[in-house]
């Protein structure tokens, strides 16, 4: 009977060693982490980005036709207002032109005084008609084709060609479409940015926009929203969206960039650090890790604004979870965790 007693206690000191052997190496295996809990927190929905700035309107200017160029009455750095004329291209073509159109207006008008006075067939007078018509029309064309007008007001930045060259319609290489001059009109200005999907929804044309540029400590430039792309880039999951500013004191520079900050008012959102959030290398997909009763769960998550260090969370947490802040990068999922204060 002692033996049997014995027995019993070897047992059972054996299993208890064991059990403690066990927990010893699930503690011995755990990753030290730190953790915070989700909350909601009302703040300031301040959107920050960085755009490339355009001039609001530019154009290349160019004839319709290949011709020698005249005279060119502007240089590069020129301002010109919308009309102003530009260029003269050789109006030899023009002038032939306009005897015939000058020919058939005084014929059309001797038609009209005649079919008023029912001294002209409707054959005769309708074909009066359309010769005038049609050779205003051509008359119109040339003309405007050998004189280039201002289509708006701004500033010459290029000057492709001189006085007397032959102007043959060809590609220029600076811009890849025909071009005698480049206009741009500077006094506004549009900024390209790439809004995230998830803030494009809130994104509204109007909105007031606050400018700023590294190269102009001091300055700052109130400006819109006026465009908003209809469709999502599908690479970069961002939407295409166009800011409108005037350019006061010509100070902003087309093809520099420009930080973008949209106010939307206040609203309570869930918030994490940003540190927490990880992209998945395969999907591209933001996750966090949070803590499950000791192991490390992923979860993929939806991510909006950043500001001071946290992101707004979208969708796929809920509030209080306990996301893990750090230690979370060599993390996979299920792995047991040890939680240390920061």
């Amino acid at each position: 009977m002692k033996k049997l007693i014995s027995l019993g206690l070897i047992i059972l000191i054996s299993f208890i060693g064991c059990s403690k052997t066990e927990e010893n190496k699930q503690t011995d295996d755990a990753k030290p982490v730190s953790v915070t809990d989700c909350v909601k927190k009302e703040i300031n929905k301040e959107l920050k980005l960085t755009g490339t700035i355009y001039p609001w309107e530019e154009a290349a200017l160019a004839a319709q036709m290949a011709a020698r160029i005249r005279k060119i009455y502007v240089k590069e750095g020129d301002f010109v207002k919308q009309g102003d004329l530009l260029v003269q291209m050789d109006d030899a073509q023009l002038t032939q032109i306009e005897l015939q159109y000058n020919d058939a207006a005084k014929d059309f008008e001797r038609a009209e005084k005649l079919k008023r006075e029912g001294a002209i067939s409707d054959q005769a007078y309708d074909k009066s008609k359309v010769l005038f018509e049609t050779l205003k029309s051509n008359y119109d064309k040339i003309l405007e084709n050998t004189r280039l007008r201002a289509p708006f007001s701004g500033v010459i930045t290029a000057k492709y060609m001189n006085d007397g060259e032959l102007f043959l319609m060809a590609p220029n290489q600076n811009r890849g479409v025909p071009a005698i001059l480049y206009l741009m009109n500077l006094g506004e200005l549009k900024i390209k940015i790439n809004v995230p999907e998830a803030d494009a929804y809130k994104l509204k044309t109007g909105n007031s926009v606050l400018v700023t540029s590294d190269l102009l400590p001091n300055e700052k430039f109130s400006g819109t929203v006026s465009r908003i792309s209809p469709v999502v880039d599908q690479n970069t999951k961002t939407v295409l969206s166009e800011i409108r500013l005037i350019n006061r004191g010509g100070k902003l520079k087309v093809g520099s960039f420009a930080k973008v900050s949209i106010k939307f008012g206040k609203s309570v959102e869930l918030i994490i650090p940003s540190t927490a959030v990880l992209t998945d290398v395969l999907t591209g997909q933001s996750f966090v890790f949070v803590n499950e009763n000791g192991k490390a769960k992923k979860k993929f998550v939806q991510t909006g604004m950043q500001f001071n260090g946290n992101s707004v969370i979208i969708s796929g947490l809920g509030e209080n979870e306990s996301v893990i802040t750090t230690g979370q990068q060599v993390l996979k999922d299920g792995d047991s965790i040890q939680i240390f204060t920061e």
